[in-house]
């Protein structure tokens, strides 16, 4: 009985030093990546990758965020996410340049006449933003150029519902 008991708490101890280890990597913090999106394949098995220098990573997310990064192929966006032998399983995502100019990624806000982005900063306000951004509030958008006068160029991330 007493061999018993022993070896159950053995087992016990094992499983929960496991569970220990797991909880610790689940929480290490996530890796940042910056580069420009690829996406290759068909539209039934697309490949969505990250080119950081000479190197391309995998990038694995959930359908919405992968529909997202499918049109921002060609952008350089910065990624955070956990790497492992797969890839970088995607936790976020911002768009920072198209064709070497910076841009602001933001949803976008409409008050009557002002247009503005809700960014991770806060909101920043269009002085004269492209008149079809007035009929997408809720889009996730990147807009480039002078904020405060434009002329800008935007794309759409996640369109408006």
């Amino acid at each position: 009985m007493i061999a018993r008991a022993r070896i159950l708490a053995t087992l016990l101890a094992a499983s929960s030093m496991a569970c220990h280890r797991q909880q610790t990597a689940a929480q290490a913090p996530p890796s940042m990546l910056r580069g420009i999106i690829s996406v290759t394949g068909t539209s039934f098995d697309q490949r969505i990758q990250i080119q950081v220098e000479n190197r391309s990573t995998r990038l694995l997310a959930n359908p919405a965020d992968s529909a997202a990064l499918v049109r921002l192929g060609g952008v350089e966006v910065e990624t955070l996410g956990w790497l492992d032998e797969r890839g970088m399983r995607v936790a976020s995502f911002t768009a920072w340049s198209v064709s070497g100019s910076r841009v602001v990624d933001g949803v976008v806000r409409v008050n009557g006449t002002s247009v503005s982005l809700e960014t991770a900063k806060g909101l920043v306000a269009l002085g004269n933003p492209p008149n079809e951004l007035r009929m997408m509030p809720g889009a996730r958008v990147w807009v480039s150029g002078p904020l405060e006068k434009g002329p800008n160029s935007y794309g759409v991330i996640v369109p408006a519902r």
